[in-house]
């Protein structure tokens, strides 16, 4: 037989449910305020370019406030995370190519073409497409309810049921 939840049951519930996007929400969080440095930087350097940056920044500023509705509204559907870290991974793809090119001073007007430069950005691209890979990857598997958190969840129901 079922019984009610207690409040303190639903809080664990909930609480559970939030954790399961919590790598997703850092990351969020980390890209978010990347993406409004490189475009502060960029106006600062009257590039054209800075408006990539700033889409990103609009694109994790919605992404984020997916999340925060996650708390009440439990769904394995993310929609704007899913474009969001597309889109980043897109956009890291063609720094990290634009590096290495005369399109350098475009995305990077603000530092100077030197091997350190290179080695920085290269470094710091590299990092970012692993951590853009993996959260798509939770991303497929919480949609798929395959992820660990969920397991979790469901044997909590288990006991608490």
């Amino acid at each position: 037989m079922n019984s009610p939840m207690t409040d303190a049951q639903k809080i664990s519930f909930n609480n559970l449910y939030f954790n399961r996007f919590l790598a997703i929400r850092y990351s969020t969080a980390l890209f978010l305020f990347l993406n409004l440095y490189w475009t502060i930087f960029l106006l600062g350097s009257l590039s054209v370019t800075a408006i990539l940056p700033f889409i990103l920044f609009i694109m994790g500023g919605f992404t984020a406030f997916e999340q925060i509705k996650l708390y009440r509204n439990h769904s394995n559907r993310l929609p704007y995370a899913n474009l969001f870290y597309r889109a980043l991974l897109i956009i890291h793809i063609i720094s990290m190519v634009a590096i290495y090119t005369p399109l350098f001073h475009a995305f990077f007007p603000f530092l100077k073409h030197s091997q350190d430069a290179l080695y920085m950005l290269t470094v710091l691209c590299v990092t970012n497409l692993l951590i853009v890979l993996l959260i798509l990857k939770k991303l497929n598997k919480i949609q798929r309810n395959e992820d660990k958190h969920y397991q979790r969840i469901r044997a909590y129901e288990e006991i608490i049921n």
